[in-house]
């Protein structure tokens, strides 16, 4: 990081690279589940990701997550803490709902692959949490 004439920071902080690493694997994720829906069958709900009521879930979920990504890569892109700390904030919420919902059907999803999943939700929810609690608001908010 590098400082500013006005003593302020410039460069890419803690807040801003979590944000960026969440924000471009959600939206990866997102992009792969909205074309490919069956590939949630293989990293994340097993067979049932061939049935074409769970491929519109996944589908929207796709979406969801190809837009919280977009949004807070915007507010990465336009140095807006306090923009990137609400998307950071709808990132940890749909992790953490992706990690509760996970777990409660535990026993019946494939166990590796539900295992998995609910590692890369925790971690994904505490990165999340982090950008969110430590960005900080920009000049102009």
């Amino acid at each position: 990081m590098v400082a500013g004439p006005t003593g302020h920071s410039r460069g890419m902080d803690l807040s801003q690279a979590l944000a960026t690493g969440v924000a471009v694997s959600r939206t990866l994720f997102g992009a792969t589940y909205l074309l490919r829906p069956q590939q949630a069958r293989s990293n994340w709900i097993g067979r049932a990701a061939r049935k074409p009521g769970a491929q519109v879930m996944i589908r929207s979920q796709g979406i969801r997550d190809v837009a919280l990504g977009a949004g807070a890569l915007a507010a990465v892109a336009r140095g807006d803490g306090a923009e990137l700390r609400r998307w950071m904030l709808g990132h940890t919420a749909a992790d953490l709902a992706d990690l509760v919902v996970t777990w409660a059907a535990r026993d019946e999803l494939p166990t590796r692959r539900s295992r998995l999943a609910m590692a890369v939700a925790a971690i994904s929810t505490i990165a999340g949490g982090v950008a969110a609690a430590t960005a900080r608001p920009s000049a102009r908010t």
